[in-house]
């Protein structure tokens, strides 16, 4: 009895042995990814405030050296003010919602150091 017994779960093992690794490998599989999209996006993440932070530390010293070139030059604190902080570029919503005007606008404002302004 016994020795049958052995036979019939030796059986059973080959039988379910294929089924069950490929379901593992499958669960295992999708746990893996879901962490491994995890860790990328994370890492993508951190990678993305790096660049800020180097975006914001070369504007800082732009910003220092054309401070330092006015202070220089000897400009009335007004002058230097109105130097640093150029006025933003304001568009009415209509134009806003014009793609063609609404690029146009925000690339004269990254070239002139300022920001899109949407007024009424």
């Amino acid at each position: 009895m016994s020795e049958e017994n052995d036979a019939l779960l030796a059986k059973f093992i080959e039988k379910a042995s294929p089924r069950l690794l490929e379901s593992m490998s499958e669960l295992l599989t999708k746990q893996i990814d879901e962490k491994l999209s995890g860790v990328v996006e994370h890492n993508r993440r951190l990678l993305d405030e790096i660049k800020d932070a180097k975006r914001q530390r070369e504007q800082s010293a732009a910003d220092f050296s054309q401070l330092k070139t006015l202070l220089e030059r000897g400009d009335s604190p007004a002058a230097i003010k109105s130097i640093l902080t150029p006025e933003p570029i304001r568009l009415t919503r209509e134009q806003a919602r014009d793609p063609a005007i609404y690029r146009r606008a925000k690339a004269q404002a990254q070239a002139n150091g300022t920001s899109i302004e949407i007024v009424e």
